[in-house]
């Protein structure tokens, strides 16, 4: 896979397939048929691209006329192509549309003087050969905008001044296709239904009346006698984008009906019934074929928000930068400060400040009195609850103990001082970088593709359902995935599996509801496509005492990225008070995690609102599987948290760690450990009140599996008890188990 990927991406290869491409397409476009009329295609081909391409179309050219036995009827259009090659490798100028444009007509114009002093071609044909220039300039410059864009890579995204040249080229497109046969089958009319279709389904009315239009008029300049087929094609596309909600199924129904009133205005002839035919192919391709994913692949629409979307992102970037830069400089400065800010020794603050005041102070310093020193040291040890007494020959005995004691309570005010402060720093320098991840995540999710139409689309079919919208926006996420998001008042109530309901049928996506949550007087409703696997929860929990709640918390719940979290916390003891304490770093945990932090950023400021939640020392533990749904990869995190069970085939194994628990240090650095699944394999979350002994039971029911519902109630049933049959301690066991799905387009 590697030395494939290596392959793709040589210089040299990209070189070769795009030579190969431009001979393709030379030979397509020097065999296509306008009606009889010769249109210089190949020269703006030729103009459009670089001087090694434009010696491509040269010879792709050159092999058609010859194997078609036309090299001597087309001179003048071979010559116009050797001549703009030519121009190109002579003339050094900037590769702009307007460039290419005089290359083409200059070209063209130059071989049609040429070939008019020579005395093969007359007057008339001059002047049609002058308009041929002037055609050739414009075929030029709109086949040059469209390169362009496609050098900026695949997917082509539209700009709104870039609508008439890709017109143009699709048109060119289409047409050089339609004289592409095999037997009654033609290429381009099934191309042209095909997209036809698809653009009615992605961009409902306009798109599927835009493109039946230059479907049809690339069909006419083709095929005069398929005028009255023809005329049909922007309706169709018009009826079936009012359609665009419905089945695809609806969408090809309509389309063939104006298909068959097209066949009526051309008189049920042979020739047109040979074009329906090909209309039929082309819609059963957009029947089974994914054909908005390929249409995305290819070329989206943007009409100007990337822009602005890229600089949003940007500005992002570069105030989290900065705050990082104002917090970095804190940390040092405070560092700094606080190796400066030693406490007072005891000793030498009460010699300096009494005994130098004393006249035997030679007499006890100077001159090296051992015992004077051992006191004092004793004096600068003892707590200030500790009787102490100064030497016993000292003329200001009170006023050494006194000043001792002074000093003492000094030192151990400047410590609590110190220690609070620096809770505070710790709590401010977390926000800083809290806020420096949010900022950087929003500049991430900026750059994302935002779908306008679909957008405009997901409002009207919930218009109808008569929800009250603040805003909604359909993107596309880094992993390709759909993300729906909507926003509604707080006081609304959605039915959610009624809304994944009915824009899974209107969009034709498989959707999934990742969950709602509130701030402020807001709630978002969060919708995405489904990845390559779907996991399957099940949990089941008990309590020391019946009459009190679980001491124990747990949840699942998606990000926006598509990956499903799995957390479990255990408040310190038991019932509604450690209850309450897993609750709030779970309900926190996951608002911060939905809001785009990760996981770990999300964990150090619950750990700061724990610390400073009350002055009981309260705490609680933080157990959390982050599932990727597009690998099946995950991501442990535990904070003092028990056992995790993952069963891997017939394997079973087990993750657990002596670290601290969330709410008792300033920092918290959590046990990690990365795992790759697969399809049928199993994760078990267990809170702490499982003992070591009941661990060989698990693996074996594990390796037995069988309904996960019945399997974590099971388990959670062998916890230890006591004497009286309860349980010793609170028992969570939060159980997944990833699985296949199945893509629907």
């Amino acid at each position: 896979m590697t030395d494939w990927l290596k392959i793709k991406q040589d210089p040299r290869v990209l070189r070769g397939i795009g030579l190969a491409c431009c001979g393709v397409c030379s030979c397509l476009l020097s065999a296509a048929s306008f009606n009889g009329f010769q249109i210089p295609l190949n020269t703006a081909l030729s103009a459009a691209l670089s001087p090694t391409c434009g010696i491509a179309v040269l010879a792709g050219s050159l092999f058609t006329y010859a194997l078609t036995g036309t090299l001597t009827k087309g001179p003048v259009f071979l010559c116009a192509i050797a001549l703009t090659a030519l121009l190109r490798w002579l003339i050094s100028m900037q590769h702009t549309p307007r460039a290419a444009a005089l290359l083409a007509a200059s070209g063209t114009g130059l071989s049609a003087v040429i070939f008019s002093m020579a005395r093969i071609i007359g007057g008339r044909e001059l002047l049609f050969w002058g308009a041929g220039a002037v055609l050739a300039g414009l075929l030029a410059a709109c086949i040059r905008r469209a390169a362009e864009r496609f050098e900026c890579g695949v997917p082509v995204r539209l700009h709104a001044g870039d609508a008439a040249a890709f017109s143009v080229c699709f048109v060119i497109f289409i047409a050089a296709l339609c004289s592409v046969r095999v037997l009654m089958f033609s290429l381009g009319q099934i191309v042209s239904a095909f997209i036809i279709l698809t653009a009615a389904k992605r961009y409902r009315a306009g798109g599927g009346m835009i493109c039946g239009t230059l479907s049809a008029f690339a069909l006419l300049i083709t095929d005069a006698q398929a005028a009255g087929f023809a005329a049909v094609l922007p309706a169709a596309g018009l009826a079936a984008g009012f359609l665009a909600g419905r089945r695809k199924e609806m969408l090809f129904l309509m389309m063939q009906l104006f298909c068959c009133a097209g066949l009526m205005l051309s008189g049920w002839d042979i020739h047109t019934g040979r074009i329906w035919v090909n209309s039929i192919i082309g819609g059963l391709l957009f029947l089974f074929l994914p054909a908005q994913q390929i249409a995305d692949s290819i070329l989206q629409w943007n009409d100007g928000d990337a822009d602005l979307a890229a600089l949003t992102g940007a500005r992002l970037d570069f105030l989290s930068d900065s705050i990082a830069g104002v917090r970095g400089s804190a940390e040092q400065i405070v560092s700094r400060l606080a190796k400066a800010e030693l406490p007072h020794d005891a000793v030498r603050h009460v010699c300096d400040t009494v005994c130098a005041k004393c006249s035997y102070h030679d007499e006890c310093w100077a001159q090296g009195d051992e015992e004077v020193r051992r006191c004092f040291r004793r004096l600068s040890e003892a707590g200030l609850t500790e009787p102490a007494a100064a030497p016993f020959h000292c003329l200001k005995p009170d006023q050494v103990t006194a000043e001792f004691i002074r000093t003492k309570k000094q030192n151990a005010s400047e410590k609590a001082l110190a220690a609070r402060l620096r809770e505070t720093q710790t709590l401010l320098f977390s926000q800083m970088k809290i806020t420096e991840s949010l900022l950087r995540r929003a500049g991430q999710q900026s750059r994302r593709t935002y779908h306008r139409e679909l957008t405009r689309y997901v409002t009207d079919v919930l218009g109808h359902l008569q929800i009250p919208l603040l805003a909604a926006a359909v993107s596309e996420t880094e992993n390709g995935r759909l993300l729906i998001e909507l926003y509604m008042p707080a006081d609304a109530e959605p039915d959610a599996v009624l809304v994944t309901e009915v824009l899974r049928d209107a969009l034709q996506r498989p959707l999934e509801c990742c969950g709602t949550e509130a701030a402020g007087g807001e709630q978002r409703l969060l919708l995405q496509s489904t990845g390559g696997f779907s996991v399957t929860t099940a949990a089941a929990q008990c309590a020391v005492h019946d009459d009190e709640p679980c001491g124990d918390c747990w949840d699942t719940f998606s990000d926006q990225s598509g990956a499903v979290y799995l957390a479990v916390s255990d408040g310190m003891g038991t019932g509604k008070n450690a209850a309450l304490d897993a609750r709030i770093v779970l309900s926190n945990f996951r608002q911060l995690v939905q809001s785009g932090m990760e996981c770990q950023g999300a964990a150090d400021m619950v750990n700061a609102i724990m610390l400073t939640k009350s002055g009981d020392e309260r705490f609680a533990t933080l157990d959390v599987a982050k599932i990727c749904t597009d690998t099946a990869s995950v991501t442990l995190y535990k904070y003092g948290a028990g056992p995790t069970f993952v069963r891997q085939g017939d394997v079973v194994t087990v993750c657990q760690a002596a670290n601290g628990p969330i709410g008792i240090l300033p920092k918290t650095e959590p046990y990690t450990v990365q795992l790759q699944l697969d399809r049928g394999d199993l994760l078990f979350l267990m809170s702490d009140g499982m003992d070591e002994a009941v661990f060989p039971y698990i693996r074996q029911k594990l390796r037995e599996g069988g309904d996960l519902q019945e399997l974590v109630h099971t388990l959670c049933g062998k916890a230890p008890r006591s004497a009286d049959g309860s349980p010793a301690d609170d028992v969570t066991v939060l159980a997944a188990a990833l699985s296949g799905t199945v893509i629907d387009d």
